[in-house]
């Protein structure tokens, strides 16, 4: 597992929220981030799509030092008060999001 700085693993997600928008077609998509139980961090983005809110995120682990490494490579959408786990790119979580609307 490699542990690097958060603001990097920030950065990363925010040069594709543009092209997120392009393709997808998206009203509006920001960053999301939460603070789990113990040591589990979640970054995701928040979806603006025909008036709905969702989110996707993947797991992280966070160390004593606040460095994150990704736990699994497993997106997870939350929408209408539910979660869908198991997507396994974000393509892949997408391509159901764009399909539900």
């Amino acid at each position: 597992m490699e542990f690097v700085p958060r603001s990097a693993i920030i950065h990363e997600f925010i040069d594709t929220l543009e092209p997120m928008m392009d393709v997808y077609g998206l009203d509006q998509v920001g960053i999301f981030e939460e603070e789990g139980n113990g040591d589990t961090y979640y970054i995701g983005y928040t979806i603006n799509k025909d008036d709905d809110m969702i989110i996707l995120h993947m797991p992280f682990v966070k160390n004593e030092r606040g460095e994150l490494a990704l736990e699994k490579e497993e997106w997870t959408i939350r929408a209408d008060g539910k979660e869908e786990k198991g997507y396994h790119s974000l393509q892949e979580a997408m391509e159901k999001v764009i399909t539900r609307h």
